[in-house]
């Protein structure tokens, strides 16, 4: 071994990254120590096998295609097994895998360079579930934003109903019973029935899972009416006054209806508890749709409350940030908004009224 040769391969051996060599026959040349470190495995044992015999069946046939797919044009291919020890311990390792070519354009020997990527992997799932309990976190929220506005709901149709039953119980008993009369109130009973239905079914399409996962035109304004038909009753219990312009011949926009719906709720939701904490004389939250340039569609909630703490205002779309003390709020209303807004290719804004108050601004991409 030449002094050049020796120096060599002490860099080499002194990596931190794993370091191969095999034929083409899959063959190990070489291997360095971090090699061997990573497998557990001495030197003279991994030299007398080949470098598929250390991939998970599974994943084997992919790996090798790649590496025997190298050429001169592409010689180099990117790779990431993961191997289970001894241990029962799974770990990931990149490797950057790239061909020696002769004059001739055949392969000589493969050489490859990886790094343990496990804290990565994890990391990433780790992120994964993050995201998954928000998402979670996304729809509790939603749903008792919504829950309320549904209770309501349900008990007007219920209470229409008990009193349409008691009347018509009470005409019934008469000698000359109105029958004409008696048809009418079981009419308006169905009706009701009808009514709790639709509000029902509208909660179970909050409650699929799915409903993410398709991208249909969906108009806005309707959104936003439906929205609303769930928490008018909400509003109208804490007294304050609603405004809604949703201008007409609006152009779709790209998204699903529901997820809109859980849009405009939060956003309710938002402005609703900001008036809680305000003694304002006349309350009011005023929703306006518009079209705005020629691809683009507007929404803006705007409230009289107390408007935003400019201090505030770069952390009011993180999650479970809030400016109650109490405990009632869990903080995630407007970054609900916010990652339906950017799912949509959106954006999302707030500001301070200059008459005072709040205003959020949706901008949506229309669908044509």
């Amino acid at each position: 071994m030449t002094p050049s040769d020796a120096i060599y391969r002490a860099v080499v051996e002194d990596q931190t990254e794993l370091i191969r060599r095999f034929r083409p026959d899959g063959r190990l040349t070489f291997v360095n120590s971090a090699f061997c470190r990573f497998y557990d495995i001495s030197r003279d044992e991994l030299l007398n096998t080949s470098f598929q015999d250390l991939l998970l069946p599974e994943e084997r046939d992919d790996i090798v295609r790649q590496v025997f797919a190298l050429s001169p044009e592409h010689p180099e291919a990117i790779t990431e097994p993961s191997y289970t020890g001894p241990d029962g311990r799974t770990r990931y390792v990149q490797y950057v895998t790239r061909a020696i070519f002769d004059d001739n354009g055949n392969v000589l020997e493969y050489q490859s360079v990886g790094r343990d990527i496990t804290a990565q992997r994890q990391a990433e799932a780790t992120l994964a579930e993050a995201r998954a309990a928000m998402e979670r976190a996304s729809r509790v929220t939603t749903l008792a934003v919504i829950g309320g506005g549904i209770a309501h709901e349900i008990n007007q149709p219920l209470s229409a109903i008990r009193l349409l039953v008691a009347s018509a119980l009470l005409l019934d008993e008469r000698p000359d019973a109105p029958r004409n009369e008696i048809a009418r109130m079981l009419r308006d009973v169905a009706a009701q029935v009808d009514r709790i239905d639709a509000i029902v079914n509208h909660l179970r399409e909050h409650l699929r899972h799915n409903q993410a996962s398709s991208s249909d035109p969906c108009d806005l304004g309707d959104a936003v009416k439906a929205a609303l038909s769930l928490m008018n009753n909400q509003i109208r219990a804490r007294d304050i006054a609603l405004e809604l312009d949703i201008a007409p011949h609006l152009p779709p926009v790209i998204g699903t209806c529901i997820r809109f719906e859980e849009l405009v709720a939060n956003l309710v939701a938002n402005a609703m508890q900001a008036l809680d904490d305000t003694s304002v004389a006349h309350k009011f939250i005023s929703l306006r749709v518009i079209p705005v340039e020629a691809d683009r569609v507007e929404l803006t909630v705007a409230d009289n409350g107390p408007g935003f703490d400019p201090k505030l205002t770069d952390r009011v779309f993180e999650p479970f940030f809030s400016t109650k003390s109490t405990g009632t709020s869990m903080g995630l209303g407007l970054s609900i908004a916010q990652t339906i807004v950017q799912a949509a290719g959106g954006s999302i804004t707030c500001e301070n009224r200059p008459e005072g108050g709040a205003l959020l601004r949706v901008v949506l991409p229309a669908a044509w």
